[in-house]
C-alpha cells in the first residue's frame, strides 16, 4: 500500500480514477479488477501488486476519497472570508478542480454514503469531518449582509442548492474551460446577490 501511495502520479491516478469508475457504476460484487486494468491500461499482476485483493483496493479508495476532499477544503478554502458567495464560489472551484483530477470521485462518495448503515455514516463522519460542509457554510459568515427580509436559511439553501447543480452539471463536460467556468459562476453570483444581499454588501 504504502507502495502505491509513492508510486508514478499519472499511473496511480489512472488506476484510481478506473477504480472510482468502476465501484461507482457496479456494487463491490459486480465490479470487476479487469475492467480496472483494462481502462488504467496497466497488468492485473500489476494492481496485485500493490493490492492484495479487491477488498483492499475498494478500502484504500474510501480512505483516499474522503481524505482527498477534506485535506482540500480545509488547506484551499480562506477560513477567514465572511462574504457566503464568495465561500460558495471557492467551494465550487475546489470541487471543480478536485473533479478534473478525480473525475468520479464524488460520484463513488454519495454511493458510499448511499449504501453504508446510519452507524457507517457516524463512523465515517468521525473520521473524516464530514459535518465539514456545515463549517464552510456556517463559520466565519456574516449574516448581516442579507437583506432584512430574506429568510437566510432558505436562501442559503438556494444559492448551495445552485452551485452543487452546477458543479454536477459541468462535472459531465468533455473539456472545462476555466476562464468560462469562471464567468458563468460569477453570473450566477451576481444574480443571487440581487436578489438576497442588501445594497453595498461585500463585493
Amino acid at each position: 500500500m504504502i507502495e502505491f501511495r509513492t508510486t508514478d502520479l499519472d499511473k496511480r491516478d489512472k488506476i484510481i480514477n478506473s477504480a472510482l469508475a468502476e465501484f461507482s457504476m457496479n456494487s463491490f460484487d459486480k465490479a470487476s479488477t479487469n475492467n480496472i486494468v483494462k481502462d488504467a491500461n496497466v497488468s492485473k499482476g500489476l494492481l496485485y501488486h500493490y493490492f492484495k485483493s479487491k477488498k483492499e483496493l475498494y478500502e484504500f479508495l474510501r480512505e483516499f476519497v474522503f481524505k482527498t476532499i477534506t485535506e482540500k477544503i480545509v488547506n484551499e478554502l480562506n477560513w477567514s472570508e465572511p462574504d457566503f458567495f464568495k465561500r460558495i464560489e471557492q467551494i465550487t472551484f475546489i470541487k471543480i478542480n478536485i473533479t478534473n483530477q478525480y473525475p468520479k470521485i464524488y460520484d463513488f462518495a454519495m454511493k458510499l454514503i448511499r449504501d453504508s448503515s446510519l452507524e457507517e455514516i457516524k463512523k465515517l463522519g468521525e473520521k473524516y469531518s464530514l459535518d465539514l460542509l456545515q463549517k464552510v457554510y456556517f463559520e466565519n459568515i456574516d449574516f448581516t449582509l442579507f437583506k432584512d427580509d430574506v429568510d437566510v436559511q432558505k436562501a442559503m439553501q438556494v444559492i448551495q442548492w445552485t452551485f452543487e447543480k452546477y458543479a454536477e452539471m459541468i462535472s459531465v463536460r468533455e473539456t472545462m474551460d476555466t476562464e468560462v467556468v469562471m464567468k458563468e459562476v460569477e453570473s450566477y453570483i451576481d444574480l443571487l446577490k440581487g436578489s438576497f444581499y442588501k445594497e453595498g454588501g461585500i463585493l
